[in-house]
């Protein structure tokens, strides 16, 4: 059953909407692309849910949700919806709240370790696994796809293979680790290198840094999540940058309807 509706209601409330533009003094993200990143992510949601066989999102989660970049446009968006926001930042999870109306649910570092104790009907993951060794990846989509509603999506970036253009414009990370990471990345498809701590400016410590992933090989890391179907890849999705990747339920084999009658 396709979901024409649905989106046609959904962008039509968001096209009417006029987007909160408070900024937090305390978001890092603040730069030249920050509202056209948000709606960037409107339009590439639009397209999963288009994919996918949703005919209601209802309860939605952003992780990480730093300071409301990309939920301020969701908000109107799915404007009947309830909204959860998630990060290691509380202060950004505080903002979301007392801002946007979200409900705040206070990250680990270990993702694993967070209850979310909800099923969603979208989880919007943008610019978590960019930052994510290849064995986080797959523990932490694992994990979050058990939280998905029984039609639940969700979409997530990834930095892929436009990205090795980006670091020469715009350097990722230092020189001598992003060699290091292609070096990974040519030979296994997914390479993965520490921020030293002068680089970060976010609220994490251990392993967190820069990823780059080929696009076959967060498809077949996604193959492994059982229960889920996979329903669309595209490159420079986001903003002309990422990556975007939509997964999530039924499953690839549910049988066709009255395929046993």
């Amino acid at each position: 059953m396709y979901n024409f509706q649905l989106i046609q209601s959904l962008l039509r409330n968001y096209e009417a909407a006029v987007v909160d533009r408070r900024i937090s003094p305390n978001d890092s993200m603040n730069d030249q692309w920050y509202f056209e990143v948000g709606r960037s992510a409107v339009e590439v949601i639009a397209v999963a849910l288009m994919a996918s066989k949703i005919q209601a999102v209802n309860k939605v989660l952003d992780v990480p949700c730093g300071h409301g970049r990309v939920l301020r446009h969701l908000i109107h968006l799915f404007s009947g919806a309830e909204f959860h926001a998630c990060d290691l930042d509380t202060d950004g999870v505080d903002f979301c709240a007392s801002t946007f109306g979200a409900i705040p649910i206070y990250s680990q570092e270990e993702l694993t370790d967070v209850d979310f104790g909800s099923q969603y009907d979208l989880i919007w993951a943008g610019s978590l696994f960019t930052h994510t060794t290849q064995d986080v990846t797959r523990r932490w989509t694992a994990y979050l796809a058990r939280f998905l509603s029984p039609q639940g999506i969700i979409v997530a970036t990834s930095h892929g293979r436009w990205c090795q253009h980006v670091h020469k414009v715009a350097p990722y990370i230092g020189e001598d680790r992003w060699q290091e990471i292609l070096k990974d990345y040519s030979s296994l498809g997914y390479g993965y290198r520490d921020y030293l701590k002068k680089e970060s400016h976010q609220f994490i410590s251990g392993s967190y840094g820069i990823s780059i992933a080929k696009p076959h090989v967060t498809i077949r890391n996604l193959e492994d999540i059982p229960g889920i179907r996979i329903y669309l890849y595209l490159e420079r999705g986001l903003a002309d940058h990422q990556d975007v990747v939509a997964f999530g339920r039924p499953s690839y084999d549910e049988p066709w309807p009255n395929m046993h009658k």
